[in-house]
């Protein structure tokens, strides 16, 4: 690398978003001969490509040999210097498998790209397309090589080869989101969208199994004292704290998967859990979960502590507060202390009910009993009362809040108006149920067979209709409610568009600053909705001796977010003119976008006038990426 022109390649990690790991994923894509034909046809099509096309001199791996596993990168050299638009695309078995960013040799002769996603035992094919000096398209063609492995696991090692006007190794840490988010500078958990099979199961179990654990011994403590010494009972709390237990401990790992960019099995390590404070609140919350589910086992093996004068509130708090994490979910509104505090809310009065109920149906009304199920029945219709009633206004706060008038036109909407259904149905059946216990338990002395039975068929359709409404919930945490996605939270002081149709394309690309240092960076992909990789932001500075070209990587591999925060952001280190342009592989071929000005302002705001100002070399502190090959 050069002294003179240093440049910076940064390194796109995935998050979470309770939207979420992300590391790119192998897209499906139209066959070899397509790809092929798009970049022969685009470099005939140019002007002069038809004289003197570059040559292959050589390549690793090289043509028509066999390899014993996936290489860690792909490296070509040319009989002529290369320009600064150059493609790398590798297929194996029909299938695109993502390369990391083209770096170019300091004689310009030898075009490197690292391997992300490992290729499999099968016939691999790289295309490559290569431009002059002028930067105009200079041949195109083939290699194939064959990998005689699968790969035991994925472990991508930078190559050597350097380009003079970038700077490979350098990592920034950044979130990703597989929906359009709001334009936060921290991404949300609930914006993870690769990966959201086990963290949307891990977010339901948690819910479930800490709802659950807390209302049971709310209603222990309030109502039914002799709980403690049924071993049906006893059985059950500790029953549920495993499950809150393992729910959360899946949780925690999916979202630490999503927000380091690797395999959910690396989420299970502790060391790594340190990585979600980068998720902002809900990523703390989700760890303070954890930790609070598992200081409940204090209560939950000994449940008799819940009804000790000297314990009882700590046997009440600690669960207690692993249930209102569960209310942090979600911070990224307007008005976000209010809508925190209706979610912490929410969250404990909907704990009591369900968990109550569900305590009722497995356990209290199991089977006939003695003048105690009689009581721990009354003594829930008085609690559940009072967080029934909590729980629906803090709900339609909360619905005002996200969704505001406009349920009809959004997913989060539709799916809340299902729920709204669900709740009410369970308000219905919650109500019939105390009528019959209000009529037929006032004077009763002991919990008979017929009424026992009665009544564990109404709480049971209730505490159905209950895991119902916490299936939907976690569900909802992962769709933008209307008024979130529409206010940003963040300014952007430079906003610029990549709308190419015929390649079916559509990026937009927006910066937090528009002066010299730290710069956020938010980059949405709008189109294609599928088929995209290699997507590369090229942001390329005027003549000067302090940087040269940024290059990011973006993995996304269809509509989406990637999100720079301004505090590890993109370093514009010199004021001028600097542009913009967009590589990447689409279902219509490899494209690289014209480039686009946009102006960097000096320290003090002014704009530079035709004599650069240089300030000193910015330096950043890159954590090492935790993306293979990254």
């Amino acid at each position: 690398m050069s002294d003179n022109a240093s440049g910076v390649t940064t390194s796109l990690v995935p998050i979470v978003n309770e939207r979420t790991p992300v590391l790119p994923r192998r897209r499906r894509v139209q066959s070899l001969v397509l790809v092929a034909l798009a970049c022969l046809g685009g470099l005939a099509l140019a002007p002069g490509s038809a004289l003197a096309e570059n040559t292959v001199v050589s390549s690793t791996p090289a043509d028509g040999s066999s390899v014993a596993t996936s290489p860690p990168s792909i490296e070509i050299t040319f009989s002529e210097a290369l320009g600064e638009v150059n493609t790398i695309a590798v297929q194996c078995n029909a299938e695109l498998y993502t390369v990391g960013p083209r770096r170019i040799s300091d004689d310009g002769l030898t075009l490197a790209a690292d391997v992300v996603d490992a290729l499999p035992k099968a016939d691999c094919v790289v295309s490559w397309g290569v431009s002059d000096a002028d930067g105009q398209p200079n041949g195109s063609g083939n290699l194939s090589f064959r990998v005689e492995n699968d790969p035991a696991s994925v472990e991508t090692t930078p190559s050597t080869v350097a380009s003079p006007n970038t700077t490979d190794g350098a990592g920034v840490d950044v979130t990703t989101t597989g929906t359009t988010a709001a334009g936060d500078d921290v991404a949300q958990l609930s914006s993870v969208e690769t990966g959201q099979g086990p963290l949307w199961l891990g977010r339901l179990v948690s819910v479930l199994g800490i709802a659950v654990l807390f209302g049971s011994l709310v209603l222990i403590a309030a109502a039914w004292p002799e709980g403690v010494e049924y071993l049906l009972a006893v059985r059950f709390i500790r029953a549920t704290w495993i499950v809150a237990f393992v729910g959360t401990l899946l949780y925690v790992a999916a979202a630490t998967a999503a927000v380091t960019g690797t395999g959910l099995g690396s989420g299970f390590n502790p060391m790594n859990w340190v990585d979600l404070f980068s998720a902002g609140i809900p990523g703390v919350a989700a760890v303070a979960r954890l930790v609070f589910v598992v200081a409940s086992a204090w209560v939950a093996f000994r449940p008799d502590r819940v009804i000790d004068p000297v314990t009882q509130m700590a046997a009440l708090l600690i669960p207690g507060l692993a249930t209102a994490m569960i209310g942090l979910s979600r911070t990224d509104m307007d008005l976000a202390p209010v809508g925190v505090a209706l979610a912490i809310v929410h969250a404990l009065a909907m704990a009591i009910w369900i968990g109550g109920v569900v305590l009722l149906a497995r356990v209290v009304l199991a089977g006939p009993g003695e003048e105690d199920l009689v009581h721990a029945v009354r003594g829930f219709g008085r609690l559940s009362t009072g967080a029934i009633v909590v729980t629906i206004i803090t709900g339609v706060a909360e619905m005002v809040l996200l969704d505001g008038g406009n349920l009809f036109g959004s997913s989060h909407g539709q799916a809340l108006l299902l729920k709204t259904l669900v709740v009410a149905f369970m308000v219905f059946v919650a109500m019939s149920a105390r009528q019959y216990v209000n009529a037929r338990l006032p004077r009763a002395t002991e919990m008979t067979i017929p009424t026992a039975d009665r009544l564990r068929r109404a709480f049971g359709a209730e505490a159905a209709a209950g895991l119902l409404v916490l299936a939907l919930s976690a569900w909802l945490v992962t769709l933008d409610p209307p008024n979130i996605a529409t206010g940003q939270s963040v300014s952007y002081a430079i906003v610029l568009e990549v709308d190419a149709p015929e390649a079916d394309l559509d990026v937009i690309v927006k910066f937090t600053s528009d002066v010299v240092g730290l710069s956020g960076m938010w980059v949405q992909v709008v189109a294609p909705e599928s088929g995209l990789s290699g997507l590369e932001v090229v942001m390329t500075a005027p003549t000067n001796d302090v940087v040269g070209t940024i290059t990011q990587p973006v993995p996304l591999d269809g509509p989406g977010v990637g999100v720079v925060p301004p505090a590890q952001g993109i370093p514009f280190s010199v004021a001028g003119d600097w542009t913009l342009s967009i590589n990447a592989v689409t279902p219509n071929g490899v494209y690289n976008s014209d480039p686009q000005i946009f102006t960097i302002r000096n320290p003090d705001g002014s704009v530079p006038t035709t004599e650069l100002t240089t300030p000193p070399v910015v330096t950043v502190t890159i954590p090492p990426s935790t993306t293979p090959g990254g």
